[in-house]
């Protein structure tokens, strides 16, 4: 039997739109061993106890892409990433699928490989590769090959999620943005980029305060979630930074303080839906499997 770990993701930084992607020390645990039936899944939301289940059919499209026999599995899920809330959960159930054939299979755990599959299922790198390597991860694709560059996000740099109690799917939001957009909001969103990634390199709050801002989705996007100019003052009374993880609702803040989550549980308190506020860090191996005795 095999245990793969895999992490939450937060991609879409500030305006880093499909480029940017963040690792955090919030983990999915999946269980993978041979089993009497074709497959059995347990453990998970009873949404997803079937072939529909997104571990699942990464787990066959490995299979097939290495042309080998579909293998009787039991599949064990233990979930700890919240569901399309924008924190990279479908990404890590991806990977999860992934490796976790190549392990039952016996085939080499390559990461190039593994992002490879994982992006083809996924559709786009921006999560997957931050869930694989680790750390913050600029990545595009050309459909031909993936690209990824990883740097080191500083040790000042404190994270604060805001998870709604709703959910909004990818599809829908992905489906309110616009066909085309400004030329000066391109060019306003790749202008900031590199210098929102030497802000986090270097842990410089200001820097990444005037750098986050996005111009092609979070406009689009925040108009259908529901109370997010109430998180968004609070991050900014606090004189932090704020993004729209992901497609949303999870909102992130970027800080250098410590310690925030219960004072920003408490200004959150009363709220017409139930948020809660996740203290989070960056997370700099990516996913990790081990063996474990039946």
């Amino acid at each position: 039997m095999f245990e793969i770990m895999t992490p939450a993701t937060s991609a879409n930084i500030g305006p880093g739109f499909d480029t940017l992607g963040l690792s955090l020390n919030k983990y999915n645990y999946v269980n993978f061993k041979k089993d009497k039936d074709l497959y059995r899944i347990t453990g998970n939301d009873s949404r997803f106890l079937n072939e529909d289940n997104l571990i699942y059919k990464s787990f066959r499209e490995t299979e097939n892409l290495y042309n080998k026999n579909p293998e009787n599995i039991n599949i064990d899920v233990k979930s700890h990433i919240p569901q399309s809330r924008g924190l990279g959960s479908s990404a890590s159930c991806v990977v999860s699928g992934v490796v976790g054939a190549m392990l039952v299979h016996g085939i080499n755990i390559n990461k190039r490989n593994i992002l490879n599959i994982a992006t083809k299922i996924e559709g786009h790198p921006d999560n997957v590769a931050p869930c694989i390597y680790g750390g913050l991860i600029a990545s595009f694709t050309n459909h031909r090959n993936i690209y990824t560059e990883k740097y080191e996000v500083s040790k000042e740099i404190k994270l604060y999620a805001f998870v709604p109690d709703f959910e909004l799917s990818t599809k829908n939001s992905r489906n309110i943005l616009p066909g085309k957009v400004k030329h000066s909001d391109a060019v306003f969103n790749i202008s900031r980029i590199p210098f929102l990634i030497k802000g986090l390199i270097y842990g410089d709050i200001e820097l990444i305060k005037e750098s986050i801002e996005d111009r092609l989705h979070q406009p689009y996007r925040e108009k259908i979630v529901s109370e997010i100019d109430y998180i968004k003052d609070i991050i900014k009374n606090s004189q932090n930074a704020y993004y729209l993880s992901g497609a949303g609702p999870t909102v992130m803040c970027i800080s250098n303080k410590e310690n925030l989550e219960e004072k920003f549980n408490k200004e959150i308190n009363g709220l017409k839906n139930n948020w809660k506020v996740l203290k989070l860090e960056v997370d700099n191996k990516g996913f990790r499997y081990r063996r474990k005795e039946i």
